[in-house]
């Protein structure tokens, strides 16, 4: 007979494990620690996770070692509202909910004053709702799909004006499903993308090809060895296409058709019909590769990212192709100066270099240079005093040299296409990370601005950076209302590219404005935030 535990801790122990063991979230774990031992929300999602304060000061400062927290802080946010305890700031509650697993909101004991909403009465609440019966998630058919479309705003009769554009439409389309699922809640939501995903899947999605396109993948299915240069020419093509959609939109809208082609293209490699063939598929592969890990870097999966970069490196290789290993290698240069690690960054870009040089690109070259210069300017803040002047010449070294090589890059160069991205805006933007790395806040901040002029509205990712940069070096001027613009337009441009690094650099720029976090600025920039839903 197993024996009572003996001592709170124990109890919380085994009561911890049990409800994970059932399927229970970290939310439902916490609430039901915060019944059974009175406990407030911060104390009882703490707990739920068997934690010590000390632990979550350790993790907090793993996390934000640049701004580190002590138990007796943590300690006196956990005693609020007491008279011991102290109102814990919303950037303070946001990284608490990271390190919790949990929603920010879920992490203060407000009043709920619900009940005095006229709409939010029973019979409205239930508008949208009554379609998925409790336990029956996942069930709907097109009918009921239908039945939920048809309380979505209407569209204006008769054909769209000459003058309306892609992002308008784009707009009024976002406006309508939020203000649809406002009125749902999560699980009926989660069902109608399930459905409405399996409708997709049986919809007609090759329209788009001709009969012989459509012919020949029908055989290529049924034989992969009946692969053929054409074919290979599609597959390349969508992948673009979901390169520039990923520009536009974000990560999350291309990452299930990435894998499908990195399967499919794995699969035809053995069966290629000729070596020309064969080194085809294998280029393709690693820049499908190396996009997925491009797509996971932006969803903030650096693990799953560093993984598919070895991969494209490895096929890269496979396929003798100079100019893949060097995009490659820049772009995890990216990703390793992102993580912090900015001299495995510098390894990687003299890596991309190298091979930018061998292929004979300028414009790789150039590339490699800019990524280069990131990452030095990144090891020149880390960077002991004795060693800052000469990390400061090799960053503006790298910068001149990049500048230089973009100038001279002519049109046929190989790298062209893989660096569709890549020009003049690009490269102020990254000078503009370099000058702020620098200290030189002026300098930046005029940097900044010409980067936004030269930035091809297209890449709207490319575009909030540059406003968050703009703000930060606004912020390091004491513009307070100028950092406050900038921040909340990269905001706005976060509804169109859906990025989750985006949304957390974001979350991190407004968090250098606590200190003036009581002045009308900033709280009109919260709120913002807030209907943006990037803060509670």
């Amino acid at each position: 007979m197993p024996r009572a535990p003996r001592s709170v801790k124990q109890q919380m122990d085994i009561f911890s494990a049990e409800l994970r063991e059932r399927g229970c979230t970290w939310a439902e774990v916490a609430a039901e620690f915060q019944r059974r031992w009175h406990l407030n929300s911060r104390q009882g999602f703490r707990e739920a996770h068997r934690l010590t304060q000390a632990k979550v000061c350790h993790l907090w400062n793993e996390y934000w070692p640049n701004e580190p927290l002590t138990t007796r802080k943590l300690g006196s946010w956990e005693a609020w509202p007491g008279p011991t305890g102290n109102e814990p700031p919303i950037a303070g509650l946001n990284r608490l909910a990271r390190i919790y697993h949990c929603h920010t909101a879920d992490l203060v004991d407000g009043e709920d004053h619900r009940d005095a909403d006229e709409h939010n009465a029973p019979a409205v609440r239930l508008r949208g709702r009554e379609l998925v019966a409790a336990g029956a998630a996942g069930s709907l058919c097109r009918e009921d799909i239908q039945g939920v479309l048809a309380t979505l705003p209407a569209l204006p009769a008769g054909p769209a004006p000459v003058g309306a554009t892609r992002e308008e439409e784009y707009d009024a389309l976002v406006r309508a499903l939020a203000q649809w699922a406002a009125s749902m809640n999560r699980r009926d939501v989660l069902a109608l993308v399930r459905a409405a995903a399996a409708a997709a899947a049986a919809s007609p999605l090759l329209d788009r090809l001709n009969d012989d396109e459509l012919d020949r993948l029908a055989l290529i299915a049924a034989e992969p060895s009946r692969v053929d240069q054409a074919t290979v020419d599609h597959i390349d093509a969508v992948l673009h296409h979901c390169m520039r959609q990923e520009d536009s939109l974000g990560p999350q809208s291309v990452l299930g058709t990435v894998l499908a082609q990195q399967h499919l293209v794995r699969s035809l490699i053995p069966a290629a019909s000729t070596d020309e063939v064969r080194e085809r598929l294998l280029y393709l592969l690693a820049n499908i590769c190396r996009f997925t890990a491009w797509v996971l870097f932006n969803l903030n999966d650096f693990n799953g990212a560093n993984y598919y970069y070895e991969q494209a490196k490895s096929a890269a290789h496979r396929a003798d192709n100079d100019a893949m290993n060097s995009f490659v290698l820049a772009n995890w240069s990216q990703l390793a100066t992102w993580q912090g690690d900015p001299r495995q960054g510098v390894e990687h870009a003299l890596g991309a270099l190298a091979w930018g040089q061998r292929a004979g690109s300028k414009l790789l070259v150039s590339y490699a240079c800019d990524v280069g210069a990131r990452a030095y300017s990144a090891v020149l803040r880390r960077s002991a005093k004795t060693d800052r002047h000469k990390d400061h010449t090799r960053c503006m070294k790298s910068l001149d040299r990049a500048l230089r090589e973009l100038g001279h890059a002519g049109t046929e160069d190989v790298g062209g296409k893989l660096l569709y991205f890549y020009g003049d805006g690009q490269y102020l933007s990254t000078k503009t990370k370099c000058l702020l790395d620098m200290g030189d806040a002026q300098a930046a901040v005029e940097m900044a601005a010409r980067s936004l002029a030269r930035i091809d509205p297209t890449f709207v990712r490319n575009l909030a950076f540059s406003r968050l940069d703009l703000a930060r070096g606004h912020l390091r001027l004491r513009a307070i209302d100028e950092a406050c613009e900038h921040i909340g337009e990269a905001a706005r441009l976060t509804c169109r590219n859906t990025s989750p690094r985006l949304a957390r650099s974001v979350v991190e720029v407004r968090e250098a404005l606590n200190p003036w976090a009581r002045t009308r600025q900033v709280a009109a920039l919260d709120e913002k935030l807030h209907a943006l839903q990037l803060i509670a």
